[in-house]
């Protein structure tokens, strides 16, 4: 269960990073950005489902909303109390790629320039 529910807290804070209101404060402004977190917590959120613990029947659905519904409760509280808190690991991680790009790009201008 615990498994299940830190799958889920964590595909909800990536959809919740992809929706209009959290993007921008998450550091997805571009729309390609966007579809890949909403694509990412989807997929963790088929994980979950698939890790259940038991048989593909009615248990593991019940499990399956338990802990979503537990971690939905969780994220919603979360987000509206902190939610530059929460969102700062994801923000560094998108920044952080762009900041590399633009390094990349930098630097092999100043080495066509040299060179």
């Amino acid at each position: 269960m615990c498994e299940g529910f830190m799958l889920c807290a964590l595909a909800f804070v990536l959809l919740a990073a992809a929706s209009h209101r959290f993007h921008r404060e998450a550091g997805a402004t571009l729309h390609a950005q966007r579809r890949w977190l909403r694509g990412l917590g989807t997929a963790l959120i088929v994980v979950a489902l698939l890790r259940a613990g038991t048989a593909i029947d009615g248990e593991r659905w019940v499990r399956l909303l338990v802990c979503a519904s537990l971690a939905a409760v969780t994220v919603v509280l979360t987000l509206s109390v902190r939610a530059p808190a929460v969102l700062y690991p994801l923000r560094r991680l998108l920044t952080r790629r762009a900041e590399t790009a633009a390094r990349t790009r930098e630097v092999e201008v100043l080495a066509g320039v040299r060179g």
